[in-house]
């Protein structure tokens, strides 16, 4: 049991090195089409930039307005993120995660829920 979670835990961790990796990539990319400098203040070539927005996120005050449904509010974007997480799961690896032969049927359901956090966050911002 430890060593799957520690497989799962190892899984996540190569994701977001990856989507760190891409986000860096479409940047630099970005910066060549427009003809101006990618990042490349934080860090060696900017690789480190993606982890400081990340952090500058996470850091920023939260404003919740006075007007607003806050369970819907400050749940929608939760229920996003762990939906989104919980739908790279049923994606084929090379090691097996989740063993089920409805992989893409589940893929569909929980992609479909996904508009839930959407319509939840319209919601409660009245």
């Amino acid at each position: 049991m430890m060593l799957l979670i520690l497989i799962y835990l190892f899984f996540i961790l190569i994701l977001l090195l990856m989507v760190a990796f891409l986000v860096l990539l479409e940047r630099k990319v970005l910066g060549l089409v427009q003809i101006r400098k990618g990042p490349n203040i934080v860090g060696i070539y900017g690789i480190v930039q993606t982890v400081v927005d990340g952090v500058k996120l996470i850091l920023k005050n939260l404003m919740v307005l006075v007007n607003v449904r806050k369970f819907f509010f400050l749940l929608a974007p939760i229920l996003s993120f762990i939906l989104s997480l919980i739908n790279w799961f049923f994606i084929p690896t090379p090691f097996i995660l989740v063993n089920s032969k409805y992989g893409i049927l589940i893929t569909l359901v929980i992609s479909s829920l996904l508009v839930y956090s959407t319509l939840w966050a319209g919601w409660g911002s009245n």
